[in-house]
């Protein structure tokens, strides 16, 4: 018998229990916990446990059918997310057989339980260590997936099965414990056979144990093995811990055991370095693929090869147990204090200097740089075809310390960036020594560690072929020849375990960012001297100074970490060169479950292959449970990708490792399919970006701790400097881990936290040190992040987005742009924070000049987004705030800030929770000034933040406001509030409370106005922007207010149009935030009263708000419209969504008011509509099947009549109407629309629609039989007058005739003409057209001609001949009487020199020239008067240098003035012409559609795939007139991408018609214009390419010109079906485990049913979620519980919810639903469902169908 701990779920124990035990209660999550029991129980079915859970016991025997088992269900514990759980666990004591192991595996998955409080287990655990006999430990079974079972082994009588990709223990291995171990040189006779062994692969066979002898006094002490065919541990190799060697090998495989005993604790004096002592040195080398293939005497040798490229080493069924450190020595620490000494001479001071070139004799020919003056430099030339450089002669060899560069430092230090620092030796040859590469810009000055080498010459050189211009270089060092100056060593004090373990001479340490910047750690070098006293190293001398515990004003956290980067095994992969440069080692353990590794105190550098899937310095790779795994105290350096990667794998110990200058992820999870790993106490720094091995992978923005499932656990790690965010929850599930059984249906971003506690993140760069961006984190209630430090970030300490409930307790934030920003981050909670501005220390390195940062910037708080949504607001309590007193109003610099980004509707929805926080005396508090007054998405609106306790303002409980009438007239005349500060009052004593009505946000509600009336107090709400779209049907536009309780017992609402009459904006719905803490009496529901206006003339003609084309009441769903003109009527036409695909449809929301006196009246609806299919064909549909256009009726989100329209293929109108009879009953009608739909995929355009009141005698005339709807259908005809036409109220203007599209077939040339113009003379470059050979440095060409003297043109290169010209207008002549240049005034004007300046006619002949020979100061004007005064007839304007003059040009305005003389009559009309356009693109990068570059939407982009010869190309339709072509870039970063590319018009046959070059980099956000404007710019297709490798992406291109025919218009058919069939659904609680927890609402059978707990005080809701693929729904099928208790299911809601759970839309279901509800949807686009009770009964559905179509 075996006794194994298991972990069993509460139904399988209650299949155990014995009956005497019934009854026993176990009362709470506490009693729980102390009793040790954990796992996941209904609170309210405690009852049903038994206390005998708390005893061991003996299930009964199992066999047979009687076998209890077969009927339970195995649930793993702790994944439940519901607040009604209690987690338990209990352990059991199963003393079982093999055989009743093996017939419960059948039927159950078998846990162990490990005493650990693991948010998952998905493993077995272990006993202890894992014992190196095991060859397996526990039953793998439960996975499936990919992981098929095939063979078994056996252990202590207990069968195990593995995964047929799985390589196991072999068992020729069994006896290596007692096996004897030969000498490697006595194994192989090295003496006898010298290196002859060598010729093949070394392999220590199956059962065999070798010990490399390579210790003191051994014979290959200090020697060096080749290995060139490989080294194959298939034995057991023992490496002494003492042992000196380097072993050179291609690869080095483990099948069996690779050991190397530890070092006994304690007896480190000195860990080796790589200039003292014995090192293990494993080089793997060699460019050539290899396979590892499992040995013949192995249990893997049916397994077939597998390909790991090279230099690879990879742990495959074997076994890797080294210790190489004294677990004494720590791998690194904060550093206590320093001491500096002596600083170094500047050896370069007055020595020679040269240079590659200098400019105008400036620096005196390099000399500049090295007088000791940094305001004198040097200056090279520019962009001479050669990379320009500078080097100084030191005359003699020195050791050099570190550089400090100086910038030029009046102008132009931009140009100083990305270079090398080149090392010579004094020899004969000047041989290289050691380069360093600095990227970046330099700043004014750099300091740089040069790491003590030896050299007589160093050189600075360019990357680019800019100027090379520098302020001073000096050089810090000693003579080679000579020792070093003991005076100049600095003393680091770093506690005595590590100064005993890194004391070693040479020994090299980390030292981490002390700044903002991410770059800013460096590496010291241990010096060769005594101990300068205990716990204390002495250090040649620091590069820069460094912060020390002592020095942070009381915050040891802000003192650097140092980390020793030396260890005396070295794993490395050898360096290549060239395009291989990048190729290092790797270390894998590949497919090996259930086996511990062991790697401790081993240096890897070199290691990772970028750009290789799979290659990286230490990976786990789909090795599932390797309980006893653990990765310490190892240092990554130089990794060239990744560091420590864990794929699905799991229970790995991550500790104490350090990683610096590193590429990529660092420490990470890599499918988000792994679970309870450890990551421990490790150090990352200096994590930069990395070239991403696939698209999907987001390495070009690195962070040091990638996380991808949150159900592991980190404790005490440090980001310590990454170019991205440090730590990033970027939470998904990849393939293959979403493959597994153990894996399916699991979504990360709703999985529970397993640790995240005294985590540091700081000196990081882009976004945030911590963030959830952007998959966000839907975290369960009560997830904490415990004594969290995140502190100097170059952007956001942390950074919230699309995340719930993340609670911060303790902690420490300081020193951030913003301390943290909640970015839609919901029921945000930070408890007992400390939060600092600008701190002490930082004020510090300031005064110092360590680092310069603006007054107002680095030094933000914790901000609140303004609409969480309601109920969803932060929380900040017991939190203490300082450093908020710098004088910084109206930002961010307030301790708590209101956010200004993506405010939809620009309204405060959301109300925080602000209690029991200390703040500074002189505090800026609190601040709404950015929401207010720089908002992106208009002014926030109508702020109260509540002031529980008075903390806040210091005088008492109140609250602060917004100065709005629509707050200040409601609050009671007693109570005074005081003046405005940072944008708010605060009022003492008042009790407010907010709420939302939500209205029609479609464009006829402009300028609608909200009355708010309580007795005579009044106020007025001006409906605000719209974030999204207002032409989108599926959001409303929401009306603020913020209320007392009224003294008149109510509140009336009404509303007024833009005209100031009453008018109801088409629905109306009140929404209250919770209630506030005050108690001076509260509004509810109940008070609020929305007040419709009575029918009256506005009733007659329900569409008589139209004024087209600006504002009107149609909408669409994301569609987009086009509105044009047609026969004296408006048209709008639909476009298609995201090419062929996608729901099409019109909407109109109606005035539900006029519905409420007319009951029984009828309207007369109808207008004249047509359709068109992709190709632009019109389309004939026979007015009965879907494929025809359907118009619905819809009151109260209830389809109450449709009817089906037939159309003609011949483009003939359809005139349509039908007769709409009212219910009797229309009291209770709050919303009423028409929609226009179905006929999928097609286009639709309509025009002249109405809805006209049908005269009447009566006003009751109408059906009294019941409240039905009446149609009466006219029959279309393909005659356009031969059915009534239903037009606005008021008439339409008629169309001007020399505006619209011309609709020939082919282009027709407007005439010309003398037109009778004024001869006064202006300024006609204004409105013209500027092109030039080049553009660079954002100076586009048409800066020359925008009337700014402050901005200029500046050509990319300096090649002979650039040239600026000026397109006048097409088709128009001009005289031209002045022509004047005005040179840019900043720098650099000498450049303008020997050019002309000519006037050019209509075919570009040269009619008038002159020629400028000198030179053109800064800022100087120069005039030029065209033929003394007689003027000359042209149409271009041209600057252009001399043929053989060679410079940049670069002007701020050219200025023609003059006046037309000849202009061509009825031109077309110039337009934009892509808006909405198809586009397409040579590949697609994630979800940047080609279609983003023509959306209108500048803030996102498409984005191809980086690889060979990208493009992306927009169909115009038509052949088309271009005049120019505007492309804005991308705004979010990497702008510099869109440069060497061409933009590219080809007419309807594919041809080429012209082209035009982006030839310099355009920067973020920056327009570039490319001019057409030729007789022969006429073309279909707009295309832009580049040539080289890489991606293609920018925001928007705008094409302006005219079609020369006409356009085709198009729409497609989707078919509709149950989007919700199958998906996972949740529910807010489960009653006895009822309907599978929400799922028995998807299966498909409406007799299942799901049920939540009863009244528990909260109103139960169930969600389904439909997925990630874009989806739209237009109808719900809501199915109750069939065998009773309908009732209960009433008055509900559907919600729907987008990818980051913001709500989309909602419809509120009134009444009972009985068996079955069908609620039709007006086509909404979401992800999730969810449907919620009004009232706190149970929810039971029997099933929900959610219709609809995949875009």
């Amino acid at each position: 018998m075996t006794a194994i701990m298991y972990r069993l779920s509460a139904t399988l124990i209650a299949a155990f229990l014995p009956a005497a035990f019934a009854g026993a209660v176990i009362d709470t999550e506490e009693t729980a916990k102390t009793t040790g029991l954990r796992g996941s129980v209904e609170k309210n079915s405690v009852n049903d446990l038994t206390a005998s859970l708390l005893f061991p016991m003996t299930p009964p025997a199992l066999s047979s059918s009687s076998d209890p088992l077969a009927t339970m269900d195995f649930a793993r514990t702790g994944l439940d997310r519901s607040l009604s759980y209690i987690n338990f666990e209990t352990e059991l004591n199963l003393p079982l057989s093999p055989e009743q192991i093996g017939a419960m595996s059948e039927y159950i998955n078998l846990y162990s339980a490990d005493g650990n409080d693991d948010a998952t287990d998905v493993c077995p655990d272990y006993e202890g260590d894992v014992d190196p006999n095991y060859r397996s430990t526990i039953t793998t079974s439960r996975r499936g997936g990919d992981r098929k079972l095939q063979g078994t082994t056996e252990h202590d009588g207990m069968v195990i099965s593995h995964s047929e990709h799985d390589y196991v223990e072999s068992s020729c291995n069994a006896n290596l414990t007692t096996t004897p171990c030969a000498d490697w040189s006595a194994y192989f006779d090295v003496v006898a056979s010298g290196n002859d062994y060598l010729n093949t692969e070394v392999k220590i066979p199956c059962g065999a144990c070798v010990n490399l002898d390579a210790s003191p006094g051994d014979a290959l002490y200090g020697s060096t093995l080749d290995l060139a065919e490989g080294l194959n541990v298939v034995g057991k190799l023992i490496i002494p811990n003492d042992a000196a060697i380097e072993v050179r090998t291609r690869y080095v495989f483990v099948q069996g055991l690779l050991a190397m005993p530890g070092p006994a604790s304690g007896s480190s004096t000195g860990i080796s370095s790589e200039a003292e002592g014995d090192r293990v040195v494993i080089t793997l080398y060699g460019l050539e693929d290899i396979t590892f293939v499992p040995d013949d005497a192995t249990d893997n040798a049916h397994h077939g090869g597998k390909g790991v490229n090279n230099k690879a080493f990879v742990i495959a069924g074997g076994r890797v147990d080294i210790r190489a450190m004294d677990p004494t020595c720590p791998s690194w620490v904060k550093l206590q204090s320093i001491e500096y000494g002596a600083p170094l001479p500047n050896v370069a001071l007055g020595k020679p200097a040269t240079e590659s070139t200098t400019y105008n004799n400036a620096g005196s020919g390099g000399l500049a740089a090295v007088d000791g003056v940094d305001e004198t430099f040097t200056h090279t030339k520019c962009w001479t075809g050669i990379n320009q450089w500078w080097e100084v002669d030191l005359q003699e060899s020195y050791t050099i310390s570190n550089m400090n560069i100086v910038n030029r430092l009046d102008c132009c230090g931009g140009r100083l960036h990305d270079y090398d620092i080149y090392f010579y030796g004094d020899d004969v040859n000047k041989t290289l020594v050691d380069e360093i590469y600095v990227a970046g810009h330099n700043g004014d000055r750099k300091a740089i560690s040069a790491n003590y080498v030896s050299a007589r010459y160093v050189r600075i050189q360019l990357r680019d072929e800019d100027c090379l211009q520098l302020g001073e270089v000096k050089i810090q060092g000693y003579p080679a020849s000579g020792s070093f100056p003991t005076e100049s060593l600095d003393t680091l004090t770093v506690g005595e375990d590590a100064a005993r373990c890194w004391s070693t001479k040479g020994s090299r340490i980390l030292m981490t960012s002390d700044t903002f910047d991410w770059k800013d750690s460096h590496t010291a070098h241990v010096a060769d001297v005594p101990s300068p006293g205990p716990g204390k190293l002495a250090m040649l001398p620091l590069p820069k100074k460094k912060t020390a515990a002592d020095q942070t004003f009381g915050y040891p956290d802000f003192a650097v970490e140092v980390a020793l980067l030396d260890r005396s095994v070295v794993i490395r992969g050898e360096k290549e060169s060239g395009e291989h440069k990048m190729i290092g080692g790797h270390v894998i353990v590949l497919h090996t479950p259930h086996v511990g590794q062991h790697l401790e105190g081993a240096l890897l550098t070199n290691m990772g292959q970028q750009a290789r899937l799979g290659r990286y310095p230490l990976h786990f790779h789909m090795s599932d449970c390797v309980h006893g795994s653990t990765l310490a105290k190892n240092v990554i350096w130089e990794s060239n990708q990744r560091c420590v990667v864990i794929h699905g794998s799991h229970n790995v110990t991550v500790s104490e490792n350090v990683a610096y200058d590193t590429k990529g992820h660092c420490f990470m999870l890599e499918d988000g399919g792994e679970w309870d790993n450890k990551f421990l106490y490790n150090l990352g720094a200096k994590t930069a970006t990395n070239i991403k091995i696939r698209d999907q992978e987001t390495d070009d923005f690195p962070s040091t701790f990638w996380i991808t499932n949150p159900s592991n656990h980190w404790v005490g790690n440090v980001a310590a400097g990454s170019a991205g965010p440090g730590i990033w929850f970027e939470l998904k599930l990849r393939a293959p881990s979403s493959g597994l059984d153990i894996n399916r249906g699991i979504n990360p971003k709703f999985l529970p936290l397993g640790t995240f506690d005294n985590n540091t993140a700081h000196s990081n760069g882009f976004r945030a040190g911590i963030t959830t961006y952007r998959s966000g984190y839907r975290a369960p209630p009560g997830t904490t992040w415990n004594n969290i430090k995140v502190y100097k970030n170059e952007h956001s300490g942390i950074f919230q987005h699309g995340t719930n409930n993340i609670r911060l307790v303790g902690g420490l934030l300081a020193d951030n742009d913003s301390a943290a920003r909640n970015f839609h981050h919901e029921r945000a909670v930070y408890d007992g924070v400390e939060v600092i501005g600008r701190s002490e220390h930082v004020k510090s390195l300031i005064d110092e000049g360590r680092v310069s940062v603006g007054a107002c910037s680095k030094s933000g708080g914790i901000s609140i987004q303004p609409n969480e949504g309601m109920g969803l607001g932060t929380t900040i309590k017991n939190s203490v705030f300082s450093g908020f007193d710098n004088g910084c109003t109206g930002g961010k610099n307030a301790a708590v800030y209101i956010e200004n980004d993506q405010v939809r509707n620009a309204v405060f929805d959301a109300s925080p929770t602000l209690q029991g926080n200390i703040f500074g005396a002189n505090d800026e508090v609190i601040s709404a000034c950015m929401s207010i007054k720089s908002s992106r998405d208009g002014w926030v609106r109508y702020i109260a933040i509540e002031d529980v306790d008075g903390s806040m303002s210091g005088i008492g409980p109140g609250f602060f406001i917004q100065n709005e009438d629509a707050i200040t007239n409601f609050i009671d005349p007693s109570i005074t509030c005081h003046a405005e500060v940072n944008c708010l009052r605060f009022c003492p004593g008042a009790c407010l409370r907010l709420g939302i009505i939500s209205i029609s946000q479609d464009m006829t509600t402009r300028g609608f106005n909200m009355i708010i009336q309580d007795g005579t107090k009044s106020a007025t709400v001006v409906r605000g922007p719209i974030w999204f779209n207002e032409n989108q049907n599926h959001i409303s536009a929401h009306m603020p207010m913020v209320l007392p309780a009224p003294t008149s017992g109510i509140y009336q609402v009404s509303f007024t149009d833009k005209d100031g009459r009453p008018a109801w904006p088409g629905y109306a719905t009140t929404s209250l935030e919770k209630e506030p803490a005050c108690t001076g009496g509260l509004v509810d529901a109940s008070q609020v009263e929305l007040v419709m206006p009575p029918p009256d003339t506005r009733c007659n003609d329900l569409f008589f708000r139209d004024v087209y084309p600006s504002d009107h009441g149609w909408q669409n769903f994301f569609a987009g419209m086009d509105i044009s003109e047609d026969n004296g009527s408006y048209v709008i036409s639909t476009n298609r969504r995201k090419h062929d695909r996608g729901h099409v449809n019109l909407s109109r929301t109606l005035d539900a008011s006029c519905f409420k006196g007319l009951s029984g009246r009828k309207y007369t609806i109808g207008g004249k509509i047509r359709i068109k299919d992709a190709e632009g064909l019109y389309v004939a549909t026979d007015g009965t099947s879907d494929v025809s256009p359907k118009v619905s009726f819809v009151m109260n989100g209830v389809m109450a009549k449709s009817w089906n329209i037939a159309t003609s293929s011949d483009g003939t109108w359809t005139d349509w109407s039908a007769i709409i009879t009212l219910p009797q009953d229309t009291s209770l009608v709050w919303k009423a629309s028409i929609i226009i739909d179905k006929a999928e995929k097609r286009e639709f355009s309509i025009k002249d629609w109405g809805m006209v009141l049908v005269p009447s005698e009566s006003p009751t005339a109408g059906p009294t039989s019941s409240p039905s709807l009446s149609p009466t259908t006219a029959e279309p005809t393909s005659s356009p007058t031969s059915a009534p036409s239903l037009s606005p109220t008021t008439p339409l203007p008629t169309a001007s005739p020399t505006t619209g599209e011309p609709t020939t077939s082919t282009p027709t040339l407007a005439p010309i003409t003398a037109a009778p113009v004024p001869a006064t003379p202006t300024n006609l470059a204004l409105t013209g057209l500027a092109s030039m050979a080049t553009e660079c440095h954002n100076g586009f060409a048409r800066k020359a001609i925008d009337g700014l003297p402050n901005t200029i043109m500046h050509s990319c290169s300096s090649a002979p001949g650039e040239w600026l010209l000026v397109d006048l207008g097409k088709d128009i002549i001009n005289r031209i009487d002045t022509v004047v240049v005005k040179n840019r005034a900043d720098c650099c004007g000498g450049r303008l020199k020997r050019f002309h300046v000519e006037v050019l006619d209509a075919d570009k002949t040269v009619v008038w020239s002159d020629f400028h020979s000198g030179t053109v100061g800064n800022g100087v004007v120069k005039t030029w008067s065209v033929n003394g005064g007689a003027g000359a007839l042209g149409r271009w304007v041209r600057v252009r240098f001399e043929e053989t003059y060679r410079s940049f040009l670069h002007i701020a305005e050219l200025e023609a003035w003059g006046y037309p003389v000849v202009v061509p009559a009825n031109s077309p009309e110039i337009r934009e012409i892509a808006l909405y356009r198809p586009a397409t693109q040579s590949s697609t990068y994630g979800t940047a559609y080609a279609n983003k570059g023509v959306d209108g939407n500048f803030a996102n982009a498409f984005h191809t795939k980086c690889g060979s010869h990208p493009w992306w190309e927009v169909d115009l339709g038509v052949d088309s007139f271009i005049q120019d072509v505007e492309i804005t870039n991308r705004v979010q970063c990497c702008g510099g991408r869109l440069r060497d590319a061409y933009v590219e018009l080809h007419d309807s046959d594919r041809n080429l018609v012209e082209k035009r070059l982006i030839k310099g980099a355009v920067g973020n956000g920056q327009k570039v214009v490319k001019v057409f404007n030729e007789d022969i710019s006429i073309g279909r297709y707009i295309r832009v390419s580049m040539s080289r490798n890489d991606c293609l992406h920018f925001a928007e291109m705008e094409v302006n010109g005219y079609h020369t025919m006409e356009m085709p218009t198009s729409s497609p058919t989707p078919t509709v079906v149950n989007l919700s069939l199958g998906k996972p659904a949740t529910e807010s609680t489960t009653y006895n485990n009822a309907g599978s927890g929400g799922l028995a609402a998807v299966d498909g059978v409406d007799e299942t049913f799901t049920h939540t707990k009863c009244w528990t005080g909260i109103n139960q809701w169930w969600e389904v979620d439909l997925g990630t693929n874009p989806l739209t729904i237009v109808q719900i099928e809501v199915v109750n519980r069939l065998n009773c208790c309908g009732g209960r299911l009433h008055d509900y809601t559907i919600s729907f919810l987008d990818e980051n759970e913001a709500l989309v839309d909602s419809i509120f279901v009134a009444g009972h639903n009985g068996n079955r509800k069908t609620v039709t949807v007006d086509s909404v686009n979401a992800r999730f469902v969810k449907i919620q009770l009004g009232d706190q009964d149970c929810l039971s559905l029997g099933e929900v169908r959610v219709l609809g179509w995949y875009n």
